[in-house]
Parts: structure tokens; C-alpha cells; sequence
């Protein structure tokens, strides 16, 4: 805004007040990235689809908004501050956005893209220990070792 021939500053936004829908959609795809680290095949590819599906919704959400520059999300707030300065002239409203909704755009395509990755790869990856799975093979019952115990400490440890 323009007051007596310089600039003021009436106020600073970021990115999740302008558009509120990306900062929901960001936290599912991060419980759901939680979830992958933790989940079996199943419950794995679910996961990955929804956090996929996270940011696919809000590219589609947000992309649109940011290229228009509608910032009707901040309307409230920009009505308390011209609102203020319209009781003393306004004049010059200039709205500046920084490149940091270019910056997330990218990031949040490129994520996609490591998504649909994970989708494609994840059917082959297990979440168990090799050499627990083949441990606990080796105590099953039916796979019992056939020698005998040489000493009271391997007897001990094959009652266990």
C-alpha cells in the first residue's frame, strides 16, 4: 500500500493460510509414509496408495489457486487490515508472492513421482529380519537339530 509516497506493509501470509486445503492433505501423506515403515504387503500398497492420493489431491487443489493468485482464503484477515488502512486512504494494494509455492509444487510432484515408484516396487519388499525369520525356523519343532548336546551349556540352551 502506498501511504504519502512510500511503500507500507500491511501484512505477511504464508502457504497454509493461503490455501488451507494443502496442510491436512500434507499430514495424511505423512501418517500414511509412517504407516508404510511399519505395515505388511497389504497394508503397505493401501498405505501408499492414500498418501499418493494425498498428494495428488492437493496438487490438483492447490496448482490451480496458485497460478490464479486467489488468496480469497486470507479474505477475513484482509479485511481487518485494509479495512483499518481504508479508514486513511487505501490506494496501490500490491499482492507479492514469493517463489516458494513454485518450490512446493515441485516438491510435492516429485514426491508423487517417488510414490507411484513405491507402488510399483513395494510388492517384493518384507519387513522381517533374516536372520530372525531363519532363527525361529530353525527352533521349529519339526526342524529340530539331530545331534545330541556335548555339554550342560548346549543342553541348556536346547531347553530353551
Amino acid at each position: 500500500m502506498q501511504v504519502d509516497g512510500s511503500s507500507v506493509e500491511l501484512g505477511r501470509f504464508d502457504g497454509a493460510s493461503t490455501y488451507p486445503v494443502s496442510s491436512p492433505l500434507a499430514l495424511l501423506g505423512l501418517a500414511a509414509l509412517a504407516i508404510v515403515a511399519i505395515s505388511a504387503s497389504r497394508t503397505r500398497f493401501a498405505t501408499i496408495l492414500i498418501a499418493a492420493l494425498s498428494v495428488t489431491t492437493a496438487l490438483i487443489a492447490v496448482i490451480p489457486l496458485f497460478v490464479a493468485s486467489d488468496i480469497s482464503a486470507l479474505d477475513g484477515q484482509l479485511d481487518r487490515l485494509t479495512g483499518i488502512a481504508n479508514t486513511h486512504g487505501l490506494q496501490d494494494l500490491e499482492i507479492l508472492a514469493t517463489p516458494f509455492g513454485w518450490i512446493w509444487t515441485v516438491i510435492s510432484a516429485s514426491s508423487l513421482c517417488y510414490l507411484l515408484w513405491m507402488l510399483q516396487h513395494s510388492k517384493g519388499w518384507s519387513n522381517e529380519d533374516k536372520a530372525t525369520s531363519s532363527r525361529e525356523k530353525s527352533l521349529k519343532p519339526g526342524s529340530r537339530n539331530k545331534r545330541e548336546p556335548k555339554g550342560s551349556i548346549e543342553l541348556w540352551d536346547d531347553q530353551r
